[in-house]
């Protein structure tokens, strides 16, 4: 079952992001309160998050993101005001009626549009790896033939490795990606970021230098550890590579040089990082 949801607030008219993406605990409630009708956030951990004032139109519980039985979400309109799921470009925006619901099924994304607001919600894909040798590959542009390359990650860990000036080089090494780490640095090489096996089931990415490298555009510290899934991406230096499985096989990258993270395959949504229509991305295929 889903126990968390990734969720970003812009202005609908002028499209300023309100509230950055959060992954925030279920349930989930938008809402205001106070004197100044502050817009807040409450998790189902006890945190809180705000997102600014002034906000008179939205109800004390406008808005819930519950978990479904199932897996996936539920999102039900408890608003006075009303909410609108947003559809394709061109159709009209769907009310849900005051006590209406939608049904999100794990590893998808919607966007909703209330009171000037444009709220995006995704339902984080659960991590499917098992056992080592389940089919995750790392996918990068190869500069030599012009298209992407796939890298079986079964019991392979990937190093790049700077070397000299802005050269990073791309080194495959044996066995879990912590062992691979410690012997690439016993043997002098600077390694930026190793990613491979971690042992448990999973694969994981371990930052060798600070500043260098970035998780889902999140920038990682020296020796810090990132557990990878379908549609991680990864930014060494600018080289993007990306964490892909031969059973989803497609994602959508987002076009906004700023951001450049895969999505998953919803053309004419948004991109859950920034908000850009994915409908002009770019879809990337991997096969085992």
């Amino acid at each position: 079952m889903t126990e968390d949801v990734e969720l970003s607030i812009r202005d609908a008219a002028s499209g300023q992001v309100l509230l950055a993406t959060e992954t925030l605990r279920l349930p989930v409630e938008i809402g205001r309160f106070g004197a100044d009708n502050v817009g807040r956030v409450n998790a189902g951990d006890g945190r809180v998050v705000h997102f600014g004032d002034g906000f008179g139109t939205l109800s004390r519980q406008h808005l819930t993101i519950t978990a479904a039985a199932d897996g996936g979400l539920v999102v039900t309109d408890l608003s006075s005001n009303g909410v609108a799921q947003i559809g394709q470009e061109g159709s009209a925006p769907v009310a849900l009626g005051r006590g209406g619901t939608v049904r999100m099924a794990t590893g998808a994304m919607r966007a909703f549009e209330t009171v000037g607001l444009q709220v995006t919600i995704c339902s984080p894909k659960a991590a499917q790896v098992d056992a080592i040798g389940q089919p995750l590959h790392l996918v990068y542009d190869s500069s030599s033939t012009g298209r992407l390359k796939a890298l079986d990650l079964d019991g392979v860990s990937i190093a790049l490795v700077a070397s000299g000036g802005s050269e990073v080089l791309m080194r495959r090494r044996k066995g879990r990606a912590r062992d691979a780490m410690a012997a690439a640095q016993a043997e002098g090489a600077q390694v930026l970021v190793m990613i491979g096996p971690d042992g448990a089931g999973g694969v994981e990415a371990i930052c060798g230098l600070g500043d260098e490298v970035s998780h889902n555009r999140r920038t990682l510290e020296a020796g810090e550890q990132v557990p990878l899934d379908h549609l991680a991406t990864l930014d060494i230096r600018g080289q993007l590579l990306r964490i892909m499985s031969a059973e989803e096989g497609k994602g959508l990258s987002c076009t906004n040089a700023a951001c450049r993270q895969l999505n998953p395959y919803l053309p004419s949504e948004n991109c859950r990082y920034c908000g850009q229509r994915l409908g002009d991305g770019t879809s990337y295929w991997v096969h085992s």
